[in-house]
């Protein structure tokens, strides 16, 4: 598959994806129709005329919309372009996946497959050529030979010989039917043989009762096996010993599943997985990527899944990668440029953001953990009021490494379509390059005052009693007396009793603006009083605790920002 653009199918209103990728990996936020784009694939190159219809499959419930997918395929098996087959019905794609109506020099032949759904739910798929009226149909035969192949989750169906499985596909035409029909009649007569006391004493009451009612005159009613058990292979399922397959659990027997479906999938393949982690533990899910990697790398398969595991993304390669974004149903798929410097690090550093639908970038360890605690206060408040939490909207926070860095890491996701702030100091001017880069690509940034870090900023802005606190929470992370010392240095004096910032206005002779300032820079200084997501968890505790003193300064304002790019609306709503 080269390119599927979709048009009122589902909850995709229009959707146009190019890809050239033998392994293609669809992440994004949940509901942002990835599973939509494997359903719309299987639909257009189903070998089915029996694929069933609904109005709820048109976007909106609008029938005066017609359903059309089309999808592009390229390496065709030689059974279709075959002279009397659509030979002369190619189209050619060109490496920017434009399409030409006749495969010339510079572009790969092509079929493009068009399936149409009126309001008659009747399914049309038909072979068009750009720029010429005249379309072919394509039957549900010649369909298949395209070769797309769905690993869907039924993974017990294909553990069994039933009429759809991949074992049955893997077997000669009637074996499994000629070994259940033997083992049936071998069965039967056993028990004919054996008349059970009980079964036979029942058998002959039947009769009995039978006759009486005017009945047929039965010979003699006996225990047997139901015949048409005798055409069927459901009961045919694999073992390993005595023991059935179904008894294994869900990853064994998914995992089994997938190698019997790809061992059916034979030649050239479009394969697709939905939701590819589902019941797997995450070794086992690694290997399965790099398995379906190399098989994708080394044969004419192609392979697409979805996936919701932060597993998967650390797994795969950065160039594996599209980004799939639902906005008002026009679906983009967005594959990770290659330009992109160190996005194979910071995805791999933080996987979950690509699962997300927002992100909010902390400047350092500090700043992730005073994010954390302020949204999960927030989200029960708002929860309280029946409002979103930030878990129902999508919000991820991510690490930004540093200043520096932090601007980056939002540019990135920026550009991969993810909306995002990035939480930072204001006291380094070696990071307003990368907060500029950031800005002018549309990333929303809440910072501290000119010349603070988040530490001046809670210094000067809590109330005597939040500064309190805050001192005595500094203690409890270190101790009372590396926090005297490391304040003592700041205000130049050789030593200060207890841990009270208003006691020690009082016996150095400081103004209290000179003890806050002196207490900011103790707090990020070399001890670094709060330099861990624990750290910052209880700064937000204290925050919370005080935010009517804060909510007018710069301190509260600036947190008001995040909140308002995080749920829509204002802490007050």
């Amino acid at each position: 598959m080269r390119s599927l653009s979709i048009r009122n199918f589902r909850g995709i209103r229009e959707c146009d994806w190019h890809t050239s990728a033998d392994l293609v990996a669809l992440v994004g936020p949940g509901d942002s129709t990835k599973t939509t784009l494997i359903d719309a694939l299987g639909a257009v190159l189903s070998p089915t005329y029996t694929l069933r219809f609904t109005d709820a499959d048109f976007f909106g419930g609008n029938t005066d919309e017609p359903i059309l997918i089309t999808a592009v395929i390229t390496a065709l098996p030689d059974s279709l372009i075959q002279e009397n087959q659509f030979g002369k019905d190619q189209s050619g794609i060109c490496p920017d996946g434009s399409l030409l109506h006749d495969p010339v020099a510079g572009t790969d032949p092509c079929l493009v497959v068009r399936l149409t759904v009126e309001k008659d739910l009747e399914p049309v798929w038909e072979v068009i050529r750009p720029g010429v009226e005249e379309t072919r149909t394509i039957s549900g035969n010649q369909r298949q030979r395209l070769g797309f192949f769905r690993i869907d989750d039924q993974a017990d169906n294909h553990l069994r010989w039933t009429r759809t499985s991949a074992l049955s596909g893997l077997t000669e035409q009637r074996q499994g039917a000629a070994v259940i029909l033997d083992a049936h009649r071998q069965a039967r007569d056993a028990v004919f043989d054996a008349q059970p006391e009980a079964l036979t004493v029942a058998a002959s009451l039947a009769q009995t009762n039978a006759r009486e009612v005017g009945s047929a005159p039965f010979t003699k009613l006996q225990p047997g096996l139901e015949p048409s058990s005798a055409s069927s292979t459901h009961a045919l399922m694999l073992h390993d010993g005595q023991i059935p397959l179904t008894q294994f659990g869900l990853g064994t027997r998914r995992l089994t599943s997938f190698g019997i479906q790809s061992a059916a999938a034979i030649g050239g393949s479009i394969i697709a997985i939905d939701e590819v982690e589902h019941g797997l533990e995450p070794h086992r899910l690694s290997h399965l990527l790099n398995t379906l990697r190399l098989k994708a790398e080394a044969t004419s398969v192609q392979v697409i899944i979805t996936t919701h595991s932060p597993m998967a993304v650390e797994s795969l390669g950065v160039k594996d990668l599209a980004v799939v974004r639902s906005v008002e149903g026009i679906t983009t798929v967005l594959p990770v440029p290659f330009k992109l410097e160190n996005a194979q690090g910071v995805f791999r550093s933080a996987p979950s953001a690509l699962l997300a639908r927002k992100i909010v970038v902390g400047e350092g360890a500090t700043e992730v953990g005073l994010l954390r605690g302020l949204f999960r206060a927030w989200d029960a408040a708002r929860l309280n009021q029946g409002q979103a939490s930030s878990v129902s909207l999508g919000v991820a926070v991510v690490d930004g490494k540093g200043g520096t860095s932090a601007p980056d890491r939002a540019h990135l996701f920026k550009s991969l379509g993810y909306p995002s702030m990035v939480l930072m100091d204001g006291d380094d001017p070696q990071a307003e390059p990368n907060v500029a880069t950031a800005e002018a690509s549309g990333v929303c940034f809440a910072r501290w005052q000119e010349g603070r870090a988040l530490e001046d900023e809670l210094a000067y802005g809590l109330d005597a009693d939040g500064l309190r606190e805050l001192v005595a929470q500094a203690a409890t992370h270190m101790s009372e007396e590396a926090v005297r010392s490391a304040v003592a240095a700041k205000l130049s004096v050789n030593k200060l009793e207890g841990i009270d910032p208003d006691l020690w206005t009082e016996a150095c002779g400081k103004t209290p603006d000179e003890v806050r300032n002196a207490v900011g820079l103790a707090a990020k200084g070399k001890s670094s009083w709060f330099k861990t997501v624990d750290g910052g968890e209880a700064l937000a505790a204290i925050l919370i605790t005080h935010w009517e003193s804060i909510k007018a300064k710069t301190l509260g304002t600036t947190l008001e920002r995040v909140s308002r790019f995080v749920y829509g609306d204002t802490l007050n709503d």
